[in-house]
């Protein structure tokens, strides 16, 4: 231990982190690791998952608390499972000269291991029993050959410390507050653009400074008489920058600051890419803005930020400024942690560049190919993170072990050129689906059937099978060549010697991809009726059938989305854009009288949803009469709550009942008068 302490405090004087993995026993690892920390003396540790019963620790599912913070220790026991978001942003927030100590079966095991982290990539708990964790293969193989690692085995001795350089590190501020040249040159820039009124966009990965930069730019715009505030997703977020200001710093939460609409004359706005993009343009309108947003994923969204935010605001004001720092100041650049997390969680990820021009080779891409080819798993993973702007270390695991994923890649002179990845859903037990339906049951995945069935009121929907296309991408050097609709077309193709009913996908309906998704074949059964918070569009589902049966189908399936749609573009969806519409391929509406019967009984006697219900139950009320009276009271209750565009906390606040799920309650009491027992079948 006397060893351990001075070799601790040379991390310090040289500014360097080390990761150490105790692989054995769970018991064995939790106690030596409390012993490491303890000797420390601090107390400034974050301990993620399992420990000893008199120590405080925190689940790995609340990983955000390490999110602009710092800690000289991280204990991460891996026994609790290696939820990848936690461990990337944990590692993140241990400051120079700290530790990460890695608690894990011992090696040549873990891959084999239960993970409890395994549960989140599959519908049921129960398959995720018996799967070798192709991740864990991965990233056990990385621990092993770096030789900055420090491996600790039961059966063996305290490892060996390494000689550490004599080199000082000893970060320096200057009069203004920064610690090297890149700080003072984004500084001056911070100022500046506030002084013009000039939105500003500054990046960089974590342990950069950005949320101290913002405390002293705030600091001194207060000194100057600006009106000043700060927003973050989170005031744990935030603590950095209030830290590093004297001056009086207003913290107030997003969803605040659009609801109270404060006056100020500069909005900081820290860890901005947590932040939903609809909600950034909203703040960006309002108010002048300097960002600060983490580049690589360890919140998953950073490339969100770069891809989808920064175009908009460009739109919005094309002469926004931005500045980027890569030199690290919470430890040196000698530094190896960071850049063994970023391989271990493949953070930097980068697709080549694929010529323009040339033949192209479609075929599918297995798990075991993946894990023998570090540049191939690099290559595809860097392209699946250009199709989805919120891509988490956790879709990296995904993409390994999830045992219902498949990956086909089209290459051109070998190089990756686009991807889709899909995923095998739906032919649920009937029982299951069944609880689905009427809202009992909510498994995970599935998405599709489970959508189409709750949601989209089509009671068959988890009988049928799917392959949703999660992801499809063209590297964006080869894009307008029809690339991406020969991969769909080679997955139709091929669909014949594939066992599934129906090709899918569930995507933020643009009208680009709303032609995209139509011209290859696909129809619409779906749209959601509310906007996601992310990317600022309605979600569609569409659908191409494969068999017969799900040809038969899905025409049915199309006449009763169009009826619903006449209903809900006259209130849920009353301001869908023109163009939109436009571009939206409809078959005639076609209700069905016993499909809407169905959901009416269903409605009343289980858990269904009012407002995606309410188009079925509208028809079912005007077409059906009561087999008890409803009073005068009652009717009027029953209509105003089926009156397109209707909100049920206001019907409530109307109708004097105590609010949402109260009225909602009544609807279903008035809706039984219907029927006269309900049925178990």
């Amino acid at each position: 231990m006397t060893e351990w302490s001075h070799w601790r405090r040379q991390l310090r004087h040289n500014g360097e982190r080390r990761l150490l993995v105790l692989s054995g026993s769970q018991e064995w690892a939790i106690a030596r690791a409390g012993e490491l920390v303890d000797d420390n003396g601090n107390g400034n540790c974050l301990w993620l998952g399992e420990a000893a019963a008199a120590r405080a620790s925190c689940p790995q599912s609340k990983f955000q608390v390490a999110l602009g913070q710092e800690y000289d220790s991280l204990v991460f026991n891996a026994y609790s499972g290696l939820h990848p978001d936690a461990f990337g942003a944990a590692a993140g927030a241990v400051m120079a000269g700290g530790i990460v100590l890695l608690l894990c079966p011992p090696l040549c095991e873990w891959p084999a291991y239960a993970d409890p982290d395994l549960v989140r990539y599959v519908a049921l708990p129960e398959q995720a029993a018996g799967i070798n964790s192709h991740f864990l293969h991965r990233f056990t193989s990385l621990l092993r050959q770096d030789a900055e690692v420090l491996l600790w085995h039961q059966s063996s001795p305290f490892p060996a410390l390494p000689a550490l350089s004599r080199t000082l590190w000893q970060p320096v501020r200057d009069r203004r507050g920064c610690l090297n040249s890149q700080q003072r040159h984004a500084l001056a820039m911070m100022l500046q653009a506030a002084r013009r009124r000039q939105p500003l966009v500054l990046t960089a990965d974590r342990g950069r400074g950005k949320s101290c930069l913002l405390g002293l730019a705030a600091e001194r715009l207060l000194a100057a008489d600006y009106r000043v505030l700060l927003t973050a997703p989170s005031p744990g977020a935030a603590a950095q920058a209030l830290a590093q200001c004297d001056g009086p710093l207003d913290f107030i939460a997003p969803d605040a600051l659009l609801a109270q609409q404060p006056d100020a004359d500069i909005l900081l706005i820290d860890e901005a890419a947590a932040i939903p993009v609809p909600m950034l343009l909203t703040l960006a309108r309002r108010y002048c803005c300097l960002f600060a947003s983490t580049e690589h994923g360890y919140e998953g969204t950073g490339l969100g930020f770069q891809l989808k935010f920064q175009p908009a605001l460009t739109a919005l004001v094309p002469d926004w400024k931005k500045v980027h720092m890569d030199t690290p100041a919470r430890w040196s650049l000698r530094d190896p942690l960071e850049p063994l997390v970023f391989r271990l969680l493949a953070l930097d990820a980068d697709p080549a560049t694929p010529p323009r021009e040339g033949e192209l080779t479609l075929r599918r891409v297995n798990r075991q190919q993946l894990l023998d080819d570090e540049r191939l798993l690099q290559q595809l993973f860097g392209l699946l993170i250009l199709a989805h702007y919120q891509t988490r270390p956790s879709d990296l695991r995904q993409l390994l072990d999830a045992p219902d994923l498949s990956l086909v890649v089209a290459f051109r002179a070998a190089i990756p050129v686009a991807a889709a990845l899909l995923t095998r859903e739906g032919a649920l037990p009937p029982a299951l689906g069944q609880a689905i339906w009427r809202g009992q049951r909510r498994p995970r995945g599935h998405l599709l059937p489970q959508s189409l069935a709750f949601h989209g009121g089509i009671e068959e929907a988890c009988r049928f099978s799917y392959q949703r296309v999660m992801r499809i991408v063209v590297h964006p050097h080869c894009q307008q060549q029809g690339i991406g609709s020969r991969l769909l077309n080679w997955l139709q193709l091929e669909s014949q010697q594939q066992e599934y009913d129906f090709l899918g996908a569930s995507f933020g309906a643009s009208t680009e991809l709303l032609d995209f998704w139509q011209n290859n074949g696909f129809g619409a059964v779906r749209i959601g009726l509310g906007i996601d918070g992310a990317s600022g569009l309605h979600a569609a589902m569409m659908l191409w059938p494969r068999s017969p049966q799900a040809q038969q189908m899905l025409p049915l399936w199309q006449g009763q989305f169009s009826a619903n749609l006449t209903f809900y573009r006259r209130g849920l969806l009353r301001d869908l854009p023109d163009a939109w519409r436009r571009h939206l391929k409809l078959l005639p509406p076609a209700s069905a009288a016993t499909r809407d019967n169905t959901i009416a009984h269903d409605f009343a006697f289980y858990h269904r949803d009012l407002l995606c219900d309410q188009a079925a139950l509208a028809r079912f009320i005007q077409a059906n009469a009561p087999l008890t009276p409803l009073s005068r009271c009652q009717q009027q209750l029953l209509h105003a709550l089926l009156a397109p565009g209707a909100v049920p906390a206001e019907v409530a606040r109307q109708q004097g009942l105590p609010g949402q799920k109260a009225v909602i309650q009544q609807c279903r009491l008035l809706l039984r008068h219907f029927f006269s027992v309900p049925s178990d079948t």
